[in-house]
Order: C-alpha cells, then sequence, then structure tokens
C-alpha cells in the first residue's frame, strides 16, 4: 500500500512543483521571512495504515526549528492477512488484539540549501523521538481461554467495540525524515514528509495468536506525512 501511495504523491509533487516554479516569481519582501514558527495537521501514511495528528514548530533561528508532534495510528504485525468469507464479511487470519500507536515527538527541523532556494520550496531534514502510549485489545472474545479464535463459539469484536477492554503500553521511538514545504503565504503552509518512524515497546504486544507468533516488542515503518499548518 505505501508504495502505490508513495508513487501517487511524489507525481503529485513534481506536477505540483513545477506549476509553482513555473508562477513564482522572485519577491524579496519575502526574502529572508521566517517559516519556522507555526502548528498544523498531519496525515500518516504507513505500512499499518492511516493516521492522524497534530504539531507545533518554534523558530529557533532562520533555519531551525523546535519540534513538537503528537498522532494516532494502528499498530500490526507484517505477517497480518486479510481474508473475506463468503458472505462478504473480512477477518485478519490468526489476530489476536487490536492495538494502537500514540507517539509523542520532541526534535527538530533543519532547512536545508536556504540561501540557494527560493521561498516557495522549502526542503528540511527532521529527527524526532519520545515516548510512545500504546493500547492493546482483543479481536476476538476469548470464551475458553485457549487464545485461540472459534467461529462456532466466539465471536469477533469490532475496532471500537473492545476498546474498554484494552491494556495500556509503554515504549520509547523515533523518527528520521527529509520533508518540504510549498508556498510563499506567510498564514498557511501545506508540506510532504518521508521518513522511518520505530518504536520500542519495554512489555510485547501479542497481534497475532500465540501458536503463530511470540509478542512484538519492535515496531518500524517507511511513512509517508502530509502536513496542513497556519504560520505564526
Amino acid at each position: 500500500m505505501i508504495r502505490l501511495v508513495f508513487r501517487s504523491v511524489v507525481c503529485a509533487m513534481v506536477v505540483g512543483l513545477g506549476g509553482t516554479v513555473a508562477q513564482a516569481q522572485p519577491v524579496d519582501s519575502l526574502r529572508g521571512y521566517n517559516y519556522g514558527t507555526g502548528g498544523g495537521l498531519t496525515v500518516l501514511v504507513t505500512n499499518n495504515g492511516f493516521g492522524l495528528g497534530g504539531y507545533y514548530s518554534r523558530a529557533i533561528n532562520e533555519a531551525t526549528s523546535l519540534w513538537v508532534e503528537a498522532s494516532l495510528g494502528p499498530g500490526k504485525d507484517e505477517q497480518e492477512l486479510k481474508l473475506f468469507n463468503r458472505f462478504g464479511g473480512g477477518f485478519v487470519q490468526f489476530k489476536r488484539n487490536y492495538f494502537l500507536m500514540l507517539p509523542i515527538a520532541v526534535g527538530a527541523q533543519r532547512r536545508l540549501f536556504r540561501e540557494s532556494i527560493e521561498d516557495n520550496f522549502r526542503p528540511y531534514v527532521q529527527i524526532s523521538g519520545g515516548p510512545t502510549l500504546g493500547w492493546e485489545y482483543p479481536y476476538f472474545e476469548d470464551a475458553n481461554g485457549n487464545e485461540r479464535f472459534d467461529e462456532f463459539t466466539e465471536r469477533r469484536y469490532g475496532v471500537f467495540t473492545a476498546l474498554p477492554k484494552g491494556d495500556m503500553r509503554f515504549g520509547l521511538g523515533g523518527t528520521l525524515a527529509l520533508g518540504a514545504y510549498f508556498g510563499l503565504s506567510r498564514r498557511v503552509t501545506q508540506g510532504i514528509r518521508f521518513g522511518y518512524s520505530f518504536t520500542y515497546f519495554f512489555e510485547g504486544v501479542q497481534l497475532l495468536e500465540p501458536a503463530v507468533k511470540e509478542p512484538q516488542q519492535f515496531f518500524g515503518t517507511p511513512a509517508i506525512s502530509l502536513t496542513f499548518g497556519r504560520l505564526f
């Protein structure tokens, strides 16, 4: 999934950037304007699915900003395979638990090539890290306590149905990324970021049935982030 999204986003990025470069003219009054302080929303696409978050950045000089971000998204095992029964219902074979992750990251962004590229295209490198909260909750009602799904006597829970039945997990994670912002507006900004995010949980997370796989502690995935924000 992430490869398809990556290709689509890159194509749109190239087309959009080409139009921006063709239309944008040097604006002396904006040269040197500090774009580093602002906040907004982040839409994430990873191998685990989609996520949503928010961020705040604070400029400490013309090229460097401090960055705080929190996002909520699913955690999945790479072996998870969704199947469909004859009635059209979908299920994940051997799945034991759902898992939600809420990473809270603090880091820095460093703008690249500031002196040689116009302000309508602002590439940057980012590094961030911090605690991650996880919420592990059951995929099915384990009536007999054997941690295996019995389709004749047990039922699967919906994504939201079993939320109150979960347990908290704690971990540490980080992100390494390259990205860019577009446009010359002093009020709004939008951008795209390509990176790799990882988290290590102190206690293992049982995503699949124990007979299939042991609890998982490390989660890592490439990530594409779309940012939509307001400048202060």
